[in-house]
């Protein structure tokens, strides 16, 4: 079965085909393609977060995010294209007394900071289950009072939507999931460009 390009499925979430076109990969989408469909879906939430953020005119970042996706065929190298990468400043990983590798559960910490925000993270894996929960908190150094509440945090593998949450009154989130790889973080401050975080995969 011929699938159609991740670009594609752009233009036909956004309604910028011709009726031909449309309705090409209509068809398709009713076949049950489960690949085109997913890719499909994916672009189709980016659209509504981006979409629903009508109380202000969205910064450049946010239009970039869905065009970035398609400069490159390499697996999730248009990820920095679309949000300022935070930089990481801890890890607990790297105190040789925490790095403990093999089957037993295990917990690694990590800070990251774009400026104002801090976005701590924390992550508990079962390697013999392939079990893992993340949960982060997001804070602004500069208004430490700040209520960082609601937003769209994503999380990602390679160009696959995993999960989406929205923080809490405390700018709280969490997430949980198996086995997987690639993984980012997008973080959408309204009125703030993007931040996206990429996360190491997990330790066998």
């Amino acid at each position: 079965m011929n699938h159609f390009s991740a670009e594609g499925w752009f233009d036909f979430a956004r309604g910028e085909l011709s009726p031909d076109e449309r309705a090409q990969m209509q068809s398709h989408l009713d076949s049950e393609c489960d690949q085109c469909f997913k890719a499909f879906g994916t672009w189709q939430k980016v659209l509504q977060i981006v979409g629903r953020e009508v109380a202000y005119r969205p910064p450049a970042s946010a239009v970039q995010f869905v065009k970035a996706a398609y400069l490159s065929g390499r697996r999730g190298t248009w990820f920095p294209q679309l949000a300022r990468m935070a930089q990481l400043v801890f890890d607990s990983f790297r105190n040789p007394a925490a790095a403990v590798r093999g089957s037993m559960p295990c917990t690694r910490q990590f800070l990251h900071e774009a400026e104002p925000f801090v976005i701590d993270l924390r992550v508990e894996s079962e390697p013999a289950q392939k079990h893992t929960w993340l949960t982060g908190q997001v804070l602004n150094s500069e208004k430490p009072d700040m209520k960082i509440e609601a937003v769209d945090v994503l999380l990602l593998s390679g160009e696959r939507l995993i999960a989406k949450t929205a923080t809490n009154p405390s700018g709280e989130f969490e997430f949980e999931y198996h086995d997987e790889r690639d993984l980012q973080l997008f973080i959408n401050i309204r009125g703030q460009r993007a931040i996206g975080i990429a996360l190491p995969d997990p330790e066998i």
